[in-house]
């Protein structure tokens, strides 16, 4: 690492030995990448992932979109590799998917000496459920296409049960967002975080690199939904959300993140559920749907006990 102009500053390179030495000190080698949509996410995994080509790492089958493959990847790998290219689908808060989430959080814990490097691209890292949360190592925040911020856990804390310092650091990003709005050409002080580590630079995949991973994501993404084709890929970002809504899997969280990832405003997604479901003859709106699923979601986490639950393979 070197400082310039009181800036750590990390390479790739440096990244990827960090996380290849806990690996084989038999320690978490966990990673989340958050940022908003097109900002550059994906090829920040690619580029970490990508470095361990000649150690294993397998783009067709270490790169994976669902829930299931997460946890079949984690559970049956040793010293290997999983790249959750979509983390909203797997490791989402536990108000949406709970049983499986639930079992998500026992695989990663039980099985973490099976020495995966383990790595999550999602848009806040946040909207991550708390408990995957306190077992990731490092997290990047892709401010802009070819930078990130590396923030580290706190080790210090005895008694506190937020590593992130998730409190803190909200107030003191909500006082650097007011000091933007005061003075525009001002820059954001990560710095001020409290687990701020660094920056890193990072280049963009070639073409070839880009069509190769179009190819996966597309053909897992199909397969994901249960059929032969990717004809469901095809509809747009409103039809698949009423299609959720209609079979009762969205959430009005999900439903927030949904429209971050796809760049979508909230208010005009609702109204154009709330349209559909009028033409569709429905007689609630979007908002009373999923509070029903809701109140099911968390009537099922009161009753479901995390020790019944075990991966079925």
């Amino acid at each position: 690492m070197a400082v310039v102009k009181s800036r750590i500053i990390w390479t790739i390179r440096e990244i990827t030995e960090l996380l290849r030495q806990r690996q084989l000190n038999e320690f978490d080698a966990n990673f989340a990448v958050s940022g908003k949509r097109g900002t550059g996410k994906s090829t920040f995994c690619f580029k970490i992932f990508n470095s361990y080509k000649k150690q294993g790492f397998d783009q067709k089958k270490h790169q994976v979109y669902a829930q299931k493959d997460v946890i079949s990847l984690l559970a049956t790998q040793n010293f290997s590799y999983c790249w959750d290219d979509e983390a909203i689908n797997s490791g989402y808060k536990r108000d949406f998917q709970n049983a499986g989430q639930k079992k998500l959080i026992k695989i990663v814990t039980n099985y973490r000496d099976n020495f995966n490097i383990y790595g999550s691209a999602l848009p806040f890292f946040t909207s991550m459920d708390k408990d995957l949360r306190a077992l990731v190592f490092l997290h990047f925040h892709i401010i802009e296409r070819g930078l990130a911020v590396i923030f580290m856990p706190l080790e210090t804390q005895i008694f506190g049960d937020d590593q992130w310092d998730v409190k803190r650091n909200s107030k003191i990003e909500e006082q650097e967002n007011k000091r933007l709005a005061r003075n525009p050409d001002a820059k954001f002080r990560y710095h001020r975080l409290t687990t701020f580590a660094g920056y890193v630079y990072f280049g963009d995949m070639t073409p070839k690199q880009k069509v190769i991973y179009k190819e996966i994501k597309k053909k897992k993404r199909a397969e994901n939904f249960d059929i032969e084709d990717d004809s469901l890929i095809e509809l747009d970002f409103g039809q698949k959300m009423f299609k959720a809504l209609i079979e009762g899997k969205l959430t009005k969280q999900h439903l927030k993140d949904a429209c971050s990832i796809e760049g979508k405003t909230y208010s005009s997604v609702i109204t154009d559920l709330n349209r559909r479901l009028r033409d569709a003859g429905h007689d609630k709106t979007s908002s009373q749907l999923w509070k029903i699923e809701e109140k099911k979601l968390l009537l099922s986490s009161k009753t479901d006990d995390i020790n019944d639950i075990v991966p079925d393979f």
